[in-house]
């Protein structure tokens, strides 16, 4: 008996060994299926937003990797609730890489045929799946040579894979920055938004700040006639191209109060911490009156009423 209990505390603590072995000890080959494995993103079948397949991508160089998984998005997925991401009728006409991790995709004109919705969900899965890859950061759209533009002629401009929201036909609810009484100071307002995939947040939450309140008490910090012409995000720093009506004097509100209407309501996106303006495309030194206009902004929180 004794001989027995001694063979088997042996087999105890032998068996410890290898669990303990096996707990410490990573094997090669799981950390290089890791490695190799990606989301590829896929259209829902109400077209209302997307959803991912785990990915064994075989390739291993990055201009390989962007071609397999770019054929990927174009197959039918083996899922019959989701639909391809890519219309089989659209074709890339050339990549381009360059060494800030900007990958360039210049698409035929059939790029031109989808619209809404399901373009920026087509859009939303090229770079959320792409942007995987080790080297890709950033994206942007070409047609023909040219920037795409979506709703109104806006530019798309530069989209990371944090640009987009999966759940369009829904919801959520912004903070923006409207003028006070006096035009003197910043008044938080939460307003809903509907994602109808016709954009990104970016341009939603100005568009809303464009139209101005509806609530006693506020004033809107934005000219009549100002339209967005892009709106672009990369590393934080968000760039906002206003047409020049975003120059004019709106009554009773300070200058500060206008630029910072928009600061302000910027970077409560999770997104964004720095904000620069366009005008028509082009720097402007001063902002009307004088005001530096030409630097990088961020928010002020004393201007918002009761922040003292």
């Amino acid at each position: 008996m004794k001989i027995m209990r001694q063979h088997l505390v042996a087999l105890i603590l032998v068996s410890l060994v290898i669990l303990l072995s096996a707990c410490r000890s990573k094997d090669p080959n799981e950390e290089l299926a890791s490695e190799s494995q990606y989301k590829v993103y896929y259209i829902n079948s109400k077209t209302s937003g997307l959803e991912s397949v785990n990915y064994e991508i075989a390739a291993t160089e990055k201009e390989d990797q962007l071609k397999e998984l770019f054929d990927q998005l174009k197959r039918k997925p083996d899922n019959v609730l989701y639909k391809s991401a890519i219309p089989e009728t659209i074709s890339v006409k050339e990549y381009k890489f360059n060494e800030d991790g900007l990958l360039t995709i210049d698409f035929d004109v059939s790029y031109s045929e989808l619209t809404g919705i399901p373009e920026v969900l087509c859009r939303a899965a090229i770079v959320k799946t792409l942007c995987q890859i080790p080297g890709i950061d950033i994206m942007e759209f070409n047609i023909n040579g040219q920037p795409l533009q979506v709703s109104g002629n806006t530019v798309v401009g530069f989209m990371t894979a944090e640009d987009f929201i999966d759940n369009t036909g829904s919801d959520t609810k912004v903070k923006l920055y409207y003028a006070n009484e006096e035009g003197n100071a910043l008044v938080e307002y939460i307003a809903k938004v509907n994602l109808t995939g016709t954009g990104t947040i970016e341009e939603l939450v100005l568009n809303e700040l464009i139209k101005g309140p509806t609530e006693i008490g506020m004033m809107k910090t934005i000219p009549e006639g100002t339209s967005l012409i892009s709106v672009t995000t990369k590393e934080g720093l968000c760039t906002v191209n206003f047409n020049e009506k975003f120059l004019d004097k709106v009554p009773n509100v300070t200058d500060e109060i206008a630029i910072y209407s928009v600061v302000n309501t910027l970077v409560e996106l999770p997104n964004i911490n720095k904000v620069q303006f366009l005008i028509n495309n082009e720097t402007r030194k001063t902002y009307r009156e004088g005001t530096a206009f030409d630097g990088i902004f961020e928010r002020k929180l004393q201007l918002i009423e009761g922040s003292n």
